[in-house]
């Protein structure tokens, strides 16, 4: 097509080249676009009926959780067992234009149609014109006649959901026990790789490695369009009251104080709840990032990196709240396939990288600049990682230990565990010191995880 620039989507990379999309019929090589920006468009979705998510939604707000850890159980149980009774259709794979096709015709219908609807598969065939290597012309009378036909459909089965939202808050659906099920297959599998190749070779991990050695996004922020200035919606109180009182209990939007601020675009709650563009309703969210600490303990150091110590070391963080649309910036960021880490920006990065952030608006960052700042943190990220690894197995040897005790004497236990730790710098003699010191480090991460659990044991379901 004349680029070299490329977009491409893990969803492409995961399907044959002969796939044709359910909707319009086309094959990859005809779904394939250039975008004005020059970039080789070559992107699947995954199109999902919108209106299961209210139907979940309706089945938690009428839920009220107990202290009693069964009924909560039991009342999880009932509500998983409904979450799917609003769905129209199953979740589909479809190509990128047929998709947007979707959010276009909503968009023209927003004063009329639900805006927890999404048209299936086959009503989206209905309206489109297709052409290849472009993207779909849309008959919005035709769509509209197609939500017509369905409106009534889409009423009854939201007003169903809500009587089995009633039947179960009365406890008429209860359900015991788990529907989890584990895979004997699946686990040996996970055992064999993670033994042969380790951690970063095990089997629920692959997919992840094998769609981040496929995907590339160089079209990430090359929209030439130019930015409209759409009328901000201003929400009231209320709003906010009713927004928060829909949230689930565990939700994270619950767990910063009411007077909370986003720790890095200084917005109150009020400010940072907004109308979502597409569906039309009030969005907003809260979200953990960590705030890393140097370590400055000289036996830390030593026992973490021996003589050799090659500049930045983390020995432990704190969170800060951020808000939604600022959490929002890492996954942008990400998405543009160059295998960056959740921490590749610090919350000090994401202040610097702000433009403006207005109330009820998602704000504006500086896209060129958080790529490149996100690449550039090579030690910060190699400091994350080397923190992370040494959390994790700090962790698992507290626990270890924990269980092991149960059943075996103190020096059986620690001559496993010295053995588990013989690759390390340290010399032989010193070894039963340095697992002690591991076991505090244990500890501390343990209180630490105590400490920050969210959601509370209280909302725990």
């Amino acid at each position: 097509m004349g680029s070299a620039r490329l977009e491409l989507n893990a969803n492409w990379a995961g399907v044959a080249t002969d796939w044709r999309c359910p909707v319009c019929r086309r094959r990859k090589p005809e779904i394939a676009r250039l975008t004005p920006a020059g970039v080789v468009l070559c992107q699947l979705d995954r199109h999902h009926d919108h209106l299961g998510d209210e139907g979940v939604r309706i089945l938690w707000r009428s839920q009220r959780k107990t202290t009693e850890r069964a009924r909560n159980d039991a009342l999880h149980s009932a509500v998983q067992a409904c979450m799917g009774l609003a769905e129209r259709f199953h979740t589909v794979l479809v190509c990128n234009d047929c998709n947007a096709a979707d959010g276009a015709a909503k968009l023209a219908l927003a004063e009329e149609i639900d805006p927890n609807f999404s048209f299936a598969p086959s009503e989206i065939g209905r309206f489109i014109s297709v052409a290849p290597n472009r993207t779909h012309v849309v008959d919005v009378p035709t769509a509209l006649t197609v939500w017509r036909e369905v409106a009534e459909d889409v009423r009854d089965r939201l007003a169903f959901m809500r009587v089995m939202a009633g039947r179960i808050a009365e406890g008429r659906h209860a359900r015991e026990g788990s529907g989890y099920r584990p895979d004997a297959k699946a686990a040996l599998m996970t055992d064999i790789l993670g033994e042969a190749f380790g951690d970063r070779w095990r089997a629920e991990w692959l997919p992840g490695v094998v769609a981040k050695r496929s995907i590339q996004r160089d079209g990430f922020a090359s929209s030439v369009k130019p930015a409209g200035k759409a009328r901000v919606a201003i929400p009231t109180m209320q709003d906010l009251e009713r927004f928060t009182a829909a949230a689930r209990p565990g939700d994270f939007w619950h767990a910063p104080p009411a007077d909370w601020c986003c720790g890095v675009c200084d917005r109150s709650r009020l400010e940072m709840l907004r109308k979502a563009p597409k569906s039309g309703l009030w969005t907003a969210g809260a979200h953990r990032r960590r705030v890393f600490s140097v370590e400055m303990r000289p036996e830390a150091l030593w026992a973490r990196n021996g003589w050799y110590n090659p500049g930045l070391t983390y020995g432990d963080f704190e969170y800060v709240w951020v808000c939604k649309d600022c959490r929002q910036i890492i996954t942008d960021v990400r998405s543009t396939g160059h295998n960056l880490i959740d921490d590749c920006l610090s919350v000090a990065d994401l202040r610097v990288l702000l433009i403006s952030a207005r109330p009820h608006e998602r704000p504006e960052y500086d896209r060129q600049a958080a790529g490149e700042r996100a690449q550039n943190n090579r030690e910060m990220i190699a400091a994350v990682q080397s923190f992370d690894e040494h959390r994790r197995r700090c962790l698992n040897l507290f626990h270890q230990r924990r269980h092991l005790i149960r059943f075996h004497g103190e020096g059986v236990v620690d001559e496993h565990q010295i053995a588990e730790i013989e690759d390390d710098h340290i010399d032989v003699n010193s070894r039963g010191a340095h697992l002690a010191w591991l076991l505090v480090e244990g500890k501390r991460f343990s209180d630490a995880n105590i400490r920050d659990k969210w959601p509370r044991d209280e909302f725990a379901s």
